[in-house]
């Protein structure tokens, strides 16, 4: 006979042949609030690559390009408003996938850290139309880097851990 530990929708069926776990509805749910947390992408890099609509694109490299250059044209207005619009098109893909489909906690969390990467692609995207995006150098910019990471590492020690 099996032994249920932890939530009380882990079932010893929830456990594939290769002994890897299949994400519960308990874990799903957690994982979607986490989602929709304020800070869930602090600290998180955007993903070098993406696939975009039919092409994978070099995600980091045109976010880098566009949120750094200093005098932005109609063009790269445009450009921005297009790629935001196709990032949040593809996040919003990949978090109805978590919702929904079955899968590994390990998927889960490689989905998890995906939209995590398109989200922060947003938020640079978003801060870089506004005005003041040119003031932003690059060491500013690292340093942004390093309080979010700072920030996220804080978040994770004071996270309850589960005991077995």
């Amino acid at each position: 006979m099996f032994t249920v530990v932890g939530d009380s929708d882990e079932r010893p069926e929830s456990l594939l042949s290769d002994g890897r776990q299949m994400l519960t509805e308990s874990e799903r749910h957690k994982m979607m609030s986490t989602i929709h947390s304020m800070v869930f992408w602090v600290g998180v890099l955007i993903p070098e690559y993406e696939i975009i609509g039919d092409e994978a694109i070099e995600l980091r490299d045109i976010v880098y390009d566009l949120t750094t250059k200093k005098d932005l044209t109609a063009e790269d207005i445009a450009k921005i408003e297009k790629l935001f619009g196709m990032i949040k098109t593809r996040e919003r893909e990949l978090e109805h996938k978590l919702a929904h489909d079955p899968m590994t906690m390990e998927a889960a969390k490689a989905l998890m850290d995906e939209i995590r990467g398109l989200l922060r692609a947003m938020d640079d995207l978003r801060f870089a139309e506004t005005d003041d995006h040119a003031e932003v150098g690059k060491e500013e910019v690292l340093a942004r880097v390093k309080d979010a990471q700072r920030w996220k590492d804080f978040v994770d020690q004071i996270k309850p851990t589960k005991h077995p």
